[in-house]
């Protein structure tokens, strides 16, 4: 728990409680700027409709599958380069269901998870988006049965009210503070832990 910083926390319940700002610049700076979006190349235009989506999806709430075909659609710069943005994709569902869980890297290396990077040469772009799509959907999936698994057998429970005992968050859900938890051992994982001891 001395490896989460309180910010985390704060910047986190904070975003959660003025979702009904999500529409506004200074709302979507703070997401970008948590969800780490503002080095990922991403435009103008393709912010634009990512928040879009995000509005629409408090309202009604989309399958990720439905998802990231509409997000892969818009261009992430002005060359039109269109970019399969699934961890992006996954953190607004969860912003609009906070019980659905978040795909990145550092969940992918806890679980071993290794997704599709090498294309076949028989498989044209479409067929290619499509192959990567559904190995991630298939892997995103198996993390939301996990999750559930986890919690009902009370396998992080200790660890759950460790974290809302020294933290008192406000919007994290169950799901979101395993997901923090696994982000946050893999971290300290890369960064020596296991070796300098703190692991």
């Amino acid at each position: 728990m001395q490896s989460i910083p309180q910010d985390e926390i704060t910047k986190y319940d904070r975003l959660i409680a003025d979702l009904n700002q999500v529409s506004t610049p200074g709302y979507q700076t703070s997401y970008g700027s948590y969800w780490k979006m503002d080095g990922a190349g991403l435009d103008a235009a393709y912010r634009g409709a990512y928040f879009q989506e995000l509005q629409s999806a408090l309202a009604n709430r989309p399958d990720l599958a439905s998802l990231v075909a509409k997000l892969v659609e818009t261009p992430t710069d002005k060359l039109g380069t269109k970019k399969l943005e699934f961890s992006f994709a996954t953190k607004l569902l969860h912003t609009a269901d906070r019980q659905r869980p978040i795909y990145d890297t550092h969940v992918t290396a806890f679980y071993f998870f290794q997704p599709l990077t090498k294309r076949p040469a028989k498989r044209s772009d479409e067929e290619w988006l499509q192959d990567r799509t559904s190995d991630l959907i298939v892997f995103y999936n198996f993390l939301s049965d996990e999750y559930t698994r986890v919690l009902a057998n009370g396998l992080l429970a200790k660890s759950i009210r460790a974290f809302r005992s020294k933290f008192n968050p406000k919007h994290f859900t169950d799901v979101r503070i395993i997901d923090l938890l696994i982000w946050t051992y893999v971290e300290v994982l890369n960064k020596r832990g296991l070796i300098d001891g703190r692991i």
